[in-house]
């Protein structure tokens, strides 16, 4: 069973950022020691909006950056955003890796794996998203959009907000 997840939304009133997305918002203007904390994810004030879904023990789940306010809502109420490609991190012994493969498969959603313990890069890239963890498995949405473990219910309900299809062009 999964725990609920907190969401923590982060802007910069001193770019014109807005809070928006969660009920805990924290203004990087008025909250300098907040900027620690996404440094610890990788995220830098030219990813802000940003948004993350965390256990209550503090381990990020879903990360977004560069959310626009209708985005950061999708992902506060954990639903995907269209964002292809899909990249897979696993590792060859995680059964959890096998159940979100298996998960992407089902949903037909096209992806690229990558075996973090064969590429030494791609180890660090989750790494520095991760808070300093090596997490798998680990989706990449586009550039904007990490899932790390997610639980089978939020990973299909992510794919069922659109993630891993292309956005739609009118």
């Amino acid at each position: 069973m999964s725990l609920p997840l907190e969401c923590r939304y982060f802007f910069d009133s001193a770019r014109g950022g807005r809070a928006s997305g969660c009920a805990d918002s924290c203004d990087l203007a008025a909250d300098p020691a907040a900027v620690a904390e996404l440094a610890e994810l990788g995220v830098a004030r030219d990813d802000l909006p940003a948004l993350l879904l965390s256990e209550p023990d503090g381990k990020p789940r879903v990360l977004g950056v560069r959310l626009s306010a209708e985005e950061a809502s999708r992902l506060a109420a954990g639903e995907g955003l269209p964002a292809a490609p899909l990249t897979l991190y696993v590792s060859e012994w995680c059964p959890d890796c096998r159940r979100a493969r298996r998960v992407l498969e089902e949903a037909a959603v096209p992806f690229e794996e990558i075996d973090i313990d064969r590429d030494r890069g791609a180890e660090e890239l989750i790494q520095a998203r991760a808070g300093g963890r090596r997490v798998v498995p680990t989706l990449r949405f586009a550039e904007r959009f990490w899932a790390f473990n997610p639980a089978t219910p939020l990973l299909r309900k992510l794919l069922g907000g659109g993630a891993g299809t292309p956005p739609r062009t009118h």
